[in-house]
């Protein structure tokens, strides 16, 4: 997201997916944080006082919470890590919205209908990571990759933590393009599962929900271990 706000989703105990929400401004990324170590991040199992649904298709995973009682558990081991993504996998991206994936331009489905909002893919082809920097100064997070039913995706990265890992890897000197390769390389000798999600309507595009890509996940973990907390700028 922008402006210090993320977004977060995760799974309960029946497997149910869950995407805990705040009224504006949302989510801060510093509440992410206790005591300057990280408790909601990929793999982290934490536990949420949920106060009441409040879904919108096709995001139906929003829940209300108290942000108060948010309380870290423990990390998952890989193989608990790959067995989630594994029940939470879908065939193709089009079989998670269950609705038309339009294309005028990027990739996007009607708001107000639709059973689901995020999903998980294992990608047949990785194509190429995109990295660098857009007219207006911003750095630009994409990936583009096949699925399995032939498909063919270009979608924006907004995993918080794959835009700290990219501008860590470009400010230890190394230009866009050579990242982008270098990202290009690690995706395509591993295991990669990538989760799919979908952006809110916004005041150009009201009534569109555009796809992205929420996370990038890897086994062998391309991270090593590390979070967003360990590659953020102020680190």
């Amino acid at each position: 997201m922008n402006r210090g706000c993320v977004c977060v989703a995760g799974y309960d105990e029946n497997g149910i997916c869950i995407r805990p929400v705040l009224p504006p401004p949302g989510i801060s990324e510093r509440s992410l944080l206790v005591n300057g170590k990280p408790v909601v991040f990929p793999f982290a199992l934490v536990e949420y006082r949920l106060l009441e649904p409040c879904p919108h298709p096709p995001h139906t995973e929003d829940y209300r919470y108290d942000p108060e009682a948010v309380h870290f558990v423990r990390i998952l081991p890989e193989q608990e890590r790959q067995a989630i993504l594994q029940k939470t996998l879908y065939q193709s991206v089009a079989a998670i919205f269950e609705q038309q994936i339009h294309t005028d331009p990027g990739f996007y489905v009607m708001d107000g209908c639709g059973p689901r909002s995020l999903g998980t893919i294992h990608p047949r082809q990785v194509l190429r990571v995109i990295y660098g920097q857009e007219q207006e100064g911003a750095w630009d997070y994409r990936l583009m990759f096949e699925d399995n039913l032939g498909a063919t995706y270009r979608l924006k990265v907004t995993d918080l933590t794959w835009h700290y890992y990219c501008d860590r890897l470009r400010s230890d000197n190394g230009e866009p393009s050579e990242v982008a390769e270098k990202l290009t390389a690690a995706l395509r000798s591993r295991t990669v599962f990538l989760r799919i999600g979908l952006a809110r309507g916004w005041a150009k595009f009201p009534e569109r929900c555009y796809l992205q890509i929420t996370g990038v996940h890897t086994f062998p973990d391309y991270l090593e271990g590390r979070t967003f907390a360990d590659l953020a700028p102020h680190k």
